[in-house]
């Protein structure tokens, strides 16, 4: 019994050895116990060998002090309590972000040593408090993502050091505080998503000389794009959907690759941005101008923007004018022209954009064909609302499953596909004539001949002509050409029954192939005497299997051809070939 005792006694103590090593005090007691109070599941692995070989820990090289701290995504959670990570005195690297985190430590504003804390997507809320300035060695600090409210605290004008901010996505509200000004060692500066509105503070254009990223998209500010001209070193600017009005011409200059101002209040004629040596186009990447009330021509020299990859210049209220040239944009993967006004064709130069992932045309006044866009990129296609006309190509039907979205509504398009379900039918292809007539060219059913049934050929449509006057238009023609006698094989039932496609129909500049799987069973539309029972097998014989000698004009919409029934009845075929 006393053994027993003895051994669970000795089990225990090696059980809990790690922990009874931590000596209060300590920067590894410290953070062991921040793990365990935050009750991370994941932190159990930290309690292992010493503090300084814990993943996410980083000490001196004496192995004493703290100096980073990396815990993200640990499923944290609740309030950070007061003496844990606060007592880590020389720590210079905080890291908590993707956590749970509800709320901060008191003593978490005397860590004077930090130059890096990362808090972003948690649950942080309240106000932000001036205490921040404590931090006056600190060179990067990311609280976005978080519920955050309030002002910005002005003493984020102690933060000289500081050279990435990012507060976006908070609740953030009035305006930019000047004290921001101070902080010109600036390299990104992030304040999207929030509440906060008011003009820019004065000279703030000037006072980051350093700044490469601005992001205020998605607040209330207003002002003008020359609040920004005097940033020199700026790649990337995002101020979408704020109050910013007036002209754009000042914003294209400097070492630009990003610009988006759209869902602002811009206005004048975008034409007078002018292609100068003082910007370089050959640099832009990304250009969004939707949303404005912009005027005028769209950019007469786009096609010096090479590098461009992403486009959009929606809903303004250009002129009406053809589709911009962008032969050169062969790296353009979003393009976005809807609601400019755009007239005439979609032109064919389309096709060598190969990274296209998503065009979207809609709501102008394209007139024409769809080109065959059958980029294996192509996620996204919009092209309602205008007056396009004719096939929609097949190539395109056939790579709709693998697309995220389209939409060919409001045109005057007609497509062949009977995959379609009618609710597609209806949202995706509204006012379209879904229509598979009885002649194709041969290359949709060589297309076509690995599909289920493939498509069933319908119409063919059998003018039957006056007798007086279909005799005296033989007469005249006969009297043109030589009499020549019409030997016409008429087939037995029998025979009839096994004529069956694909069948030529040959006129002088193409072959058309009806898919007759039966010819007796092909409808036959009569436009006189409807009483008369004409198979499309009776047509054969009447035009010598629509030989070419039979021919009497060909039209757009198919061969018209002459013939003869039993009883010596005169007859025009037209045949209607696929699209028509």
């Amino acid at each position: 019994m006393g053994f027993g005792f003895l051994g669970s006694i000795l089990i225990l103590s090696l059980f809990f050895k790690h922990f009874t090593c931590q000596l209060p005090n300590t920067d590894e007691y410290y953070v062991s116990d921040f793990l365990k109070k935050m009750s991370s599941n994941s932190s159990l692995s930290y309690f292992s060998d010493s503090g300084c070989s814990w993943k996410g820990v980083h000490c001196d090289t004496k192995k004493e002090s703290v100096l980073g701290l990396k815990a993200s995504g640990l499923g944290l959670s609740g309030l950070i309590p007061d003496t844990t990570i606060g007592k880590l005195i020389q720590l210079q690297s905080l890291d908590l972000s993707n956590n749970k985190i509800t709320a901060l430590p008191s003593d978490l504003w005397s860590l004077g040593s930090l130059k890096s804390l990362n808090l972003s997507s948690n649950q942080i809320s309240g106000f932000l408090p001036n205490n921040i300035g404590n931090f006056g060695q600190l060179e990067v600090i990311d609280l976005s993502g978080n519920n955050f409210t309030g002002e910005i605290p002005t003493a984020i004008s102690s933060l000289a050091s500081l050279r990435v901010l990012k507060l976006a996505g908070n609740g953030f509200e009035w305006r930019i505080p000047t004290g921001i000004l101070s902080c010109r060692s600036l390299v990104s500066l992030d304040l999207s998503l929030n509440r906060l509105n008011g003009s820019l503070p004065d000279g703030f254009g000037a006072a980051f000389p350093m700044l490469r990223t601005l992001n205020l998209a998605r607040n209330e500010i207003n002002g003008h794009v020359m609040d920004f001209a005097e940033m020199k070193s700026l790649t990337s600017l995002n101020i979408s959907g704020n109050l910013f009005k007036g002209s754009v011409m000042g914003v294209f200059q400097g070492q630009l690759e990003v610009i988006d101002l759209s869902k602002n209040q811009f206005q004048g004629h975008i034409s007078q941005v002018q292609f100068t040596s003082t910007y370089k186009w050959s640099h832009l990447v990304y250009l969004d101008l939707s949303e404005n009330q912009l005027s005028g021509e769209i950019f007469l020299n786009l096609s010096q923007a090479r590098s461009l990859k992403h486009l959009s210049l929606a809903c303004n209220r250009f002129a009406r004018q053809k589709f911009p040239g962008i032969k050169m944009l062969l790296g353009l993967e979003h393009l976005n022209l809807s609601k400019t006004s755009l007239i005439g064709h979609i032109p064919d130069e389309i096709l060598r954009l190969s990274k296209l992932q998503a065009l979207d045309v809609s709501s102008n006044h394209l007139t024409g064909h769809i080109p065959s866009l059958s980029h294996k990129s192509l996620k996204i296609l919009d092209v309602s609302h205008n007056n396009l006309s004719g096939e929609i190509p097949i190539s395109l039907l056939e790579k709709l499953t693998g697309m995220e979205r389209y939409n060919f509504s409001y045109n005057n398009l007609t497509l062949c596909d009977s995959g379609l379900s009618p609710e597609t039918l209806e949202t995706a292809f509204y006012g379209s004539l879904n229509s598979c007539p009885i002649a194709a060219n041969p290359i949709f059913f060589k297309r076509k001949a690995n599909r289920h049934r493939g498509y069933t050929l319908a119409l063919a449509l059998t003018f039957s002509m006056v007798f007086l006057l279909a005799g005296l238009l033989f007469l005249a023609f006969g009297c043109r050409r030589k009499s020549r006698t019409w030997v016409v094989k008429q087939p037995s039932y029998k025979e009839e029954q096994n004529i069956s496609g694909p069948f030529s129909f040959q006129t002088d500049s193409t072959t058309w192939v009806a898919d007759v799987k039966q010819a007796t069973l092909v409808p036959v539309v009569i436009f006189e005497k409807p009483l008369l029972n004409i198979s499309f097998a009776d047509l054969l014989s009447a035009t010598s299997n629509f030989d070419r000698d039979t021919l009497l004009a060909e039209g757009k919409f198919g061969p018209v051809y002459r013939g003869f029934l039993p009883g010596g009845i005169h007859v025009a075929v037209k045949v209607l070939v696929h699209g028509s």
